[in-house]
């Protein structure tokens, strides 16, 4: 999840009255382990563990290596495979998401009572079968369901850790569209995920503002989904609130009303989600509009009890986000969303996150890189995310070297300079290749931004300026909406740029050495 911690020191988002349960919750999402929690980027300190050796491609090959899960232990086997219909074959967490139905909108309606830090929900999911369903999986962890529907017609269910197992009343044939109605309540409890070592994730309640930061496995801890990024769908949700609150979400609020005291926003995400990037906002803050040159709208929301100068200041902070969204757009091509902006919470949190349209920010996350860094999502991450939890680096490798280029040019600095120092950073760490990560090391900093910011860096050198740019935005442009793997990313790389270039890019992804100086990067240096 996390976006980026940069020169944080991560700190764990936890309160000692945050109002949740001390449960926690299985997730069967790795063979290793049982439970799962969307992750946050760690701090740079973080030290990557050695990777399991994997044998690279040959320079003809334009195909990655699969990265699997290691093999559950014994008492675990039983559970370590999923039955047929529930996960999506994910390799780090099989039990995320769901087969025999592609979801393609959910419609949620949230009544929050945030003293107590308990909701009452009903989420339906719009889909289309796949193949015949006798059998419907959801993801949801915790929460107690009342009653599901599938197309309006009352369905048993029943519950087996973070799955919800619905049977109709009929089998829903294949190829045609359909809804599943779930109402839940209770207190959200968040989720610990091997992947997100550092705190538990989902749904947070600190210091009087909820928010939620889901990545990788999170979501469910507060609507029932298809928790994985291969399903994406469009979204509308409402949020009841008391009236004095603020509730923001993704994508444009479309109407917000006020009827005995509560107030209800309704925010529409008209392009595809991932659910990992959902987003729930509640708590007292001010909306600030500024614009681009082409008219795109954002909207910022910052902290209702800032002081006059902590209020200018952290305006003036995100008043580079304009610049940095046409910055993008000259590389990359125009933004790929309908509105953008950023939350601001009052507190530190260490870690940042890319919430579709709406970014999260702790209070000492507003520097450029980082801001940088969150947009940059947009493009890689949100409109082309992951196809695979292995694959993490093609989202954060992405979202970090472009921002460390915007940085480059918004401060006038020499990006080989910057380069140079990260590689120093990583040599230093060990940095393990980020295409072959375990889940433990999903978010390893050194690894996951610091490599793959450098295996980037590797590649624009040896291309230069005008076939990167063309290899990345090849990239972008077929994957956008949908979700892409390493391995077709790397037969872009070798369509385009030849198997010298692929040699390379898998050099850095797969092999266990890191290159001795910055020279090594590049097989030749073209790019300057």
């Amino acid at each position: 999840m996390p976006a980026l911690a940069l020169a944080l020191v991560l700190s764990a988002c936890t309160s000692s009255d945050d109002g949740r349960s001390d449960a926690t919750v299985p997730v069967r999402a790795t063979a290793e382990a049982a439970t799962a929690t969307s992750a946050t980027v760690p701090p740079p300190s973080t030290t990557a563990a050695p990777a399991p050796a994997t044998t690279a491609p040959s320079v003809t090959e334009t195909t990655a290596p699969t990265t699997t899960a290691p093999p559950a232990p014994a008492e675990e086997q039983e559970h370590a495979v999923p039955p047929p219909g529930a996960g999506a074959g994910d390799s780090f967490y099989p039990w995320l998401g769901n087969s025999g139905y592609d979801v393609t909108h959910y419609d949620l309606a949230l009544d929050v009572d945030p003293d107590a830090n308990a909701i009452d929900g009903v989420t339906t999911v719009h889909a289309v079968s796949t193949s015949e369903l006798e059998t419907i999986y959801l993801d949801l962890s915790g929460l107690e369901v009342s009653t599901v529907k599938v197309d309006d017609t009352a369905a048993e269910f029943s519950r087996e850790d973070a799955e919800l197992i619905v049977q109709p009343t009929t089998p829903v044939p294949a190829g045609v569209s359909f809804s599943v109605e779930v109402a839940y309540s209770g207190m959200p409890e968040r989720i610990d995920d091997p992947g997100v070592p550092f705190f538990e994730i989902g749904w947070f309640n600190q210091d009087g503002v909820i928010f939620t930061a889901n990545e990788p496995s999170g979501s469910m801890s507060w609507f029932p989904s298809s928790n994985h990024p291969t399903d994406k769908a469009t979204f509308t949700i409402a949020i009841t609130v008391p009236e004095r609150l603020t509730a923001a979400s993704n994508g444009l609020l479309t109407s917000e009303t006020v009827v005995d005291g509560r107030r209800t926003a309704t925010w529409q995400m008209n392009d595809p989600m991932a659910t990992y990037l959902a987003a729930v906002y509640i708590g007292e803050f001010e909306r600030h509009e500024q614009g681009t040159r082409e008219g795109l709208l954002i909207r910022d929301y910052i902290p209702s009890s800032l002081t006059d100068e902590e209020r200018q200041a952290t305006l003036e902070a995100l008043s580079v986000t304009p610049g940095a969204i046409e910055f993008f757009e000259e590389l990359l091509g125009p933004y790929p969303f309908d509105a953008y902006g950023t939350l601001v919470l009052p507190f530190r949190t260490g870690f940042a996150m890319e919430n579709q349209t709406l970014s999260l920010h702790g209070n000492q996350t507003l520097n450029p890189l980082i801001i940088g860094h969150e947009l940059a999502h947009a493009w890689f991450g949100n409109s082309v995310s992951p196809g695979d939890w292995s694959d993490i680096w093609l989202n954060e490798g992405f979202a970090h070297y472009l921002a460390f280029l915007y940085l480059a040019d918004y401060e006038g600095s020499d990006i080989g300079a910057l380069m140079a120092g990260e590689l120093q950073a990583a040599r230093d760490a060990n940095a393990a290749p980020p295409a072959s990560v375990t889940v433990q090391q999903l978010f390893d900093f050194n690894s996951v931004y610091r490599r793959s910011t450098l295996t980037l860096h590797a590649l624009h050198r040896h291309l230069g300026d005008e076939m990167f740019f063309e290899v990345v935005r090849s990239h972008y442009q077929q994957s956008a909406g949908d979700s892409v793997t390493t391995r077709e990313f790397m037969a872009i790389v070798a369509q385009l740029g030849g198997p010298e270039a692929v040699a390379l890019l898998a050099s850095w992804l797969y092999s266990p050495e890191m290159p001795s100086t910055l020279d090594d990067l590049a097989v030749s240096d073209s790019a300057g």
